[in-house]
């Protein structure tokens, strides 16, 4: 199959990354001996991310996934200046690097999907039914789990109160529930309805994950709370991933409403195909 190379290591340098994101969380919660592993492995998934980006220059024709590469790039250099910066004496640099690294994730995720076997076949399209618009709701959904990832990191280097990300995640909890129910009201699609579902999951994760954090205290209270909060830190980086994942899928698979200027979106799409 094309680009199965690629997209094998693809998928690898994504747990890279993941593991990356662990390390950070853990490093973050004191643990000093994690610092020290976390720089190590930002050295090396900077190194794979480099080599990914010159497998896509020179194998992948797609411009669109080309620019994620470049996108994943400088994601890599900006979190490596941030890492530099970060510590006890600054917390929006801190913010910023705890911040940055989930949408790190989710650009590798997104190139592992363009390049996976599903996306080297033509798309199986489905009409949205419009009202409410499922790739509205897709494109609305991506958005507020961004910000509530923001919130997160906010919270945690104490920018902001627990209500604050509390009300947050209910409200993208309502968003990410719409958006796998209409997934799941469609017709039986191979890509767009395995993906909501994985999405629904690992939402319902992060939210026990979040609710344990908030009843246990502060990480640095004990190492079970610790456990508990790199886990929520962990498994909502996956659910930014996810939600980008099913965002594409709709995109992709879901022709737009035929409904005046909505109707003319459609030939936008085309290249995420092409």
């Amino acid at each position: 199959m094309k680009n199965l190379g690629l997209n094998l290591y693809t998928v690898f340098v994504a747990v890279g990354t993941l593991y990356l994101v662990v390390t950070g969380a853990l490093a973050a919660s004191a643990e000093s001996a994690a610092a020290t592993v976390h720089r190590a492995m930002g050295v090396v998934v900077g190194v794979l991310i480099i080599a990914l980006v010159i497998w896509l220059m020179f194998r992948e024709r797609r411009a669109w996934l080309r620019r994620l590469g470049w996108m994943v790039l400088a994601g890599v250099v900006a979190e490596a200046g941030l890492g530099e910066l970060a510590g006890p004496a600054s917390p929006m640099a801190s913010m910023a690097h705890a911040f940055l690294a989930p949408l790190l994730l989710s650009v590798v995720v997104a190139i592992a999907l363009g390049t996976s076997k599903s996306w080297q076949r033509d798309p199986i399209l489905l009409q949205d039914q419009g009202w409410p618009s499922l790739r509205g709701v897709a494109r609305n959904t991506l958005v507020l789990v961004v910000i509530q990832v923001a919130l997160g990191a906010a919270f945690r280097y104490g920018s902001i109160g627990v209500m604050t990300h509390i009300l947050g995640a209910l409200v993208v909890a309502v968003f990410i529930l719409t958006l796998v129910v209409l997934v799941t009201l469609m017709p039986e699609h191979p890509t767009l309805r395995p993906a909501a579902i994985v999405l629904g999951v690992v939402s319902f994760v992060q939210i026990f994950l979040g609710l344990t954090v908030v009843s246990m205290g502060s990480a640095k209270a004990s190492k079970l709370a610790a456990v508990f909060a790199v886990a929520h830190v962990a498994t909502g980086a996956v659910t930014l991933a996810a939600t980008l994942v099913v965002a594409l899928e709709t995109w992709r698979n879901v022709r737009p409403a035929i409904q005046g200027s909505e109707a003319g979106t459609a030939s936008g799409d085309q290249g995420l195909t092409s």
